[in-house]
């Protein structure tokens, strides 16, 4: 099932919906100011090999973290000169 992370135009607040047909992804609202100038944003895939190695994090290259987040989990991709406001 999809789960898209949309930014608000209005108020600039991050949040992820579960979207099942186009209809409600052109329907989606901020549920903070209940905008509809919503912008989809890309995400990085969470994918799980089974088999996890956790080198020391390096900062020139990517990484992706998970963090706890008020839709449940949201994974950000760290890239290298990039910085998120």
């Amino acid at each position: 099932m999809p789960i898209y992370e949309f930014q608000c135009r209005s108020c600039n607040y991050v949040f992820e919906l579960l979207m099942m047909t186009k209809e409600e992804l052109d329907e989606a609202r901020c549920p903070k100011c209940q905008s509809p100038e919503v912008g989809k944003l890309m995400s990085a895939a969470n994918i799980s090999t089974g088999a996890h190695k956790n080198p020391a994090p390096n900062p020139n290259r990517p990484s992706v973290e998970t963090r706890t987040c008020q839709s449940g989990s949201c994974t950000y991709l760290n890239l290298p000169g990039h910085s998120r406001d």
